[in-house]
């Protein structure tokens, strides 16, 4: 997406954000252990001198023009159990993730004074230095090229109260332009919060590209109220060049920006401090 496309996007100096990803599921490369993640971690612990295992994450989720499809892969006799390596800085605020099929790379507030680093300075090219290096890790050890299925970007909201806006969950409609509660009348009831979930065809002349989803979802943390607002764009890249990998996550960005903005209030981008 070019630097003017960027300038004309919805623009917060203080946003909610809590969390960014930016994601490529591949073709599983069945022999990648753990000792191979290990001698990439080699290459980057410079930057990422903290290592966890997890679990390995379930099998990708493919958006197809009908429907999603979770693979489920076939397994035939005993096959060791799989992991995941996290590979995180000091700070635990930059986190790379992988596994047999996929690569991630988030960034995650951990502090309250953490400012959101931006995409275009950040996020996106430090993804992209990252994931060229382990594209190029991959064929130097001999299993080939990734084959990219699908790639993603997410986008993790945490939105506080606002006293000037909202202070309950009952509240929660004047966080968001989705919809007015209804008018109940003499019913002896009052609204107290509300659960949210979308999911929006993605299109580009008329080619199916993939899929946006949000999710709202009251929170209590550390016994205050908080909204999750979750914002997912997932599809197929139009090849496997890391080219058209971030031109995928550009566009995804670009509609969870966009749509974060139209159906969020005006009143809270006054909190948000909207450029």
């Amino acid at each position: 997406m070019s630097s003017e496309a960027d300038r004309r996007l919805a623009s917060f100096r203080s946003p909610p954000l809590h969390e960014v990803a930016l994601s490529v599921q591949f073709e599983s490369l069945a022999e990648l252990t753990t000792a191979h993640l290990g001698n990439f971690w080699r290459d980057v612990r410079d930057r990422f001198p903290l290592v966890q295992e997890q679990p390995a994450l379930s099998a990708p989720a493919i958006e197809r023009n009908a429907a999603r499809i979770d693979n489920q892969e076939l397994v035939i006799g005993p096959v060791p159990p799989r992991a995941r390596i996290w590979l995180l800085d000091v700070e635990k605020r930059e986190l790379i993730q992988l596994q047999h099929d996929r690569f991630i790379r988030n960034w995650r507030k951990t502090g309250g004074e953490d400012r959101y680093p931006r995409y275009e300075e950040h996020i996106r090219p430090r993804f992209e230095s990252d994931y060229r290096a382990f594209c190029d890790f991959v064929r130097t050890e001999g299993f080939g090229e990734i084959q990219p299925s699908q790639c993603e970007v997410s986008y993790f909201n945490r939105i506080s109260v606002a006293e000037t806006v909202w202070r309950s969950f009952g509240d929660m409609h004047k966080v968001f332009c989705l919809y007015s509660p209804v008018d109940a009348g003499p019913l002896p009831i009052a609204a107290e919060g509300l659960q949210w979930r979308q999911s929006f065809a993605i299109s580009q002349e008329s080619e199916f590209k993939g899929r946006l989803y949000t999710e709202i979802t009251p929170a209590v943390v550390n016994g205050e109220p908080v909204i999750r607002y979750d914002l997912t764009a997932r599809g197929h890249p139009q090849s496997g060049s890391i080219a058209d990998t971030m031109a995928f996550l550009d566009l995804g960005r670009q509609l969870i920006v966009e749509y974060f903005a139209r159906s969020t209030s005006s009143d809270m981008h006054e909190v948000w401090e909207r450029d």
